[in-house]
């Protein structure tokens, strides 16, 4: 693969300088580099805009940090009736399609289970049976978490489809979870295999993806903290006191590769990063303090 990747550049390079009439050897960007690879196997590579944001953020910590970080993960997302619809569509057959033994299909979020499939649609990807273990066959597929409930922002967009922050969940435990906050559960009234669980109270994610939930959360409230996210809600439970937990999280569950992968073709579809996949100094940086008073 590594001389298939660097074959691919030189190529893209030698055509570009040809067409320019240049001598100087000039690598393609990562949207020519991608556009060459089978869809499957488009590698987490760092684009231009990852390395400039990171770069300037390299001194700032604190206030300055989140700010700053507020600002880089600005972006223009398109209006309208189907934008929900479309980023859902990306999500199933690109951002999340990481494939099963070799085909084409996505991991649901919390159970941990892939389902072969390469649509558009996640009631395409039904359980096989009891798949996950927790009691139910979810026959009518998956549907789209999103890590910060829409009801605490009226489901209003950009929200609604910012895929930072949704996940391809099997649609028993989505809605075993519902709005309540994450946590480390107690007796659990309901479980998955794969170590999610729900005591009546608090949700707590499968060990595998509870980094994926604190960068999630991470990256909302830095993008969002000044808009209206608490309606109906009790912040402080929900988020303000769970802050040093996120941070664990995250520390004890850094980004895999198939995340990496995932924020890359995000920022592809919708034009910005999370930061907290990219660097895992800056949630440390930030800290728990600011966090806590956004």
């Amino acid at each position: 693969m590594r001389n298939f990747t660097l074959s691919l550049l030189l190529a893209l390079a030698a055509a570009a300088n040809t067409a320019a009439g240049e001598s100087a050897p000039r690598i393609p960007d990562l949207d020519q580099f991608l556009a060459v690879l089978p869809a499957q196997s488009a590698p987490s590579v760092p684009s231009p805009s990852r390395a400039a944001y990171l770069s300037q953020a390299s001194g700032l910590s604190g206030e300055r940090l989140f700010q700053y970080l507020h600002q880089a993960t600005e972006f223009s997302f398109p209006k309208g009736g189907t934008a929900y619809l479309n980023a859902k569509k990306y999500m199933f057959s690109v951002a999340d399609n990481t494939g099963c033994g070799g085909r084409p299909g996505v991991v649901a979020f919390y159970s941990q289970v892939c389902v072969p499939g390469a649509s558009e649609h996640g009631e395409d990807y039904r359980e096989q049976g009891d798949a996950n273990g927790d009691g139910y066959v979810d026959s009518d597929g998956m549907n789209a978490e999103h890590s910060w409930p829409q009801g605490f922002f009226n489901s209003e967009l950009p929200m609604r489809a910012d895929l930072h922050h949704i996940f391809p969940t099997f649609i028993k435990p989505n809605n075993t979870r519902g709005s309540s906050p994450f946590g480390v559960a107690g007796r659990a009234e309901y479980s998955t295999s794969s170590g999610s669980r729900f005591d009546g109270s608090v949700f707590e994610p499968a060990d595998a993806v509870k980094g994926d939930i604190a960068r999630a959360l991470l990256y909302f409230v830095v993008r969002y903290y000044d808009r209206d996210i608490r309606d109906g809600m009790n912040y402080r439970d929900f988020w303000t006191s769970r802050v040093p937990m996120f941070l664990q999280w995250d520390r004890q569950d850094p980004p895999d590769a198939a995340e990496r992968r995932r924020n890359d073709l995000i920022e592809r579809y919708q034009g910005n990063r999370n930061p907290f996949v990219d660097d895992a100094s800056l949630a440390t940086r930030i800290g728990s303090a600011v966090f806590q008073s956004h």
